[in-house]
């Protein structure tokens, strides 16, 4: 069932709600406080092929051709079309992203961002900088095509194994740039979806950095009653409760595929195995 815009909640409620605690710790915060902001930014914990939003962005390889994880899902939701159009795109370098139609998906379009493989490129320097670059381009092509919401997969958290703290901090400080350099002024709402626990909790952590609560005294409206707090809580989708899950079969597509030397991405076996052991497979 689909997840309208209106029900994925805003920093601003989940806030309200007590649902993220503020940072108790801080002398002050590294960024001011916005309530803008704050009503423009989302986090939750869903399945992001059932939201109903201009753009989701899928944690992609670099063929853009389908994998695990939610790149199989958001493949298998858009149906064999997506593929076909992936096709056409001719892969995408990491650190990058493209955009194609969202087909069979509630989402308008799909953006695939090619996130960094953490223990290669941390040993270059270079993981930062190309995570931020998927969450950069992201946004600035939905900008380019007139996009108003965009809902971002964990990227890089799972086989990947870039840490979840570490990349919700990349993701954030990328969104609150974005925001204070003005070019995300027609976005309406920007989302960030997260299928595991673990992804989830490093947001809530570090949210209160990047888009800290705003003061009771400097919000213009009156503050939420205990009813109306319960009527907001019970708006909240529920979590999902099962993991994607891979196609039982290879479609032909794939088998195709299978036979084409990855020029994209290469994965040390040895790290792939020891990556598998500790990382779940829930985003690339």
């Amino acid at each position: 069932m689909a997840v309208p815009l209106s029900e994925i909640p805003t920093l601003s409620l989940l806030y309200k709600l007590n649902r993220i605690p503020p940072d108790e710790d801080a002398d002050e915060p590294q960024h001011q406080p916005n309530a803008t902001y704050n009503d423009r930014v989302s986090v939750i914990r869903q399945d992001i092929t059932t939201l109903e939003v201009d753009a989701i962005v899928n944690a992609a390889n670099g063929s853009l051709l389908g994998g695990g994880g939610v790149d199989g899902a958001i493949h298998r939701a858009a149906g064999p079309e997506l593929y076909d159009e992936c096709v056409t795109l001719d892969g995408c370098e990491t650190g990058s992203a493209k955009i194609t139609d969202g087909y069979q998906l509630p989402a308008k379009k799909v953006i695939h961002a090619v996130g960094p493989i953490y223990w290669k490129t941390k040993r270059e320097g270079q993981h930062t900088a190309l995570l931020s670059g998927c969450y950069r381009t992201s946004l600035e092509l939905a900008v380019e095509n007139g996009l108003r919401s965009i809902a971002f997969s964990a990227l890089s958290t799972g086989m990947y194994g870039y840490p979840s703290g570490e990349a919700s901090e990349v993701a954030l400080e990328t969104v609150r740039k974005f925001l204070e350099e003005g070019k995300g002024d027609e976005m309406e709402r920007i989302i960030f979806c997260n299928f595991m626990p673990k992804d989830e909790d490093a947001y809530f952590e570090n949210i209160p950095t990047y888009f800290p609560p705003v003061a009771e005294a400097e919000k213009t409206e009156p503050a939420a009653t205990s009813t109306d707090e319960a009527e907001l809580a019970a708006k909240l989708p529920d979590a999902p409760a099962a993991d994607p899950k891979d196609p039982e079969e290879p479609s032909a597509k794939k088998q195709k595929t299978e036979a084409i030397e990855d020029d994209f991405v290469v994965v040390d076996k040895e790290e792939t195995k020891a990556a598998e052991a500790v990382v779940p497979k829930a985003d690339l």
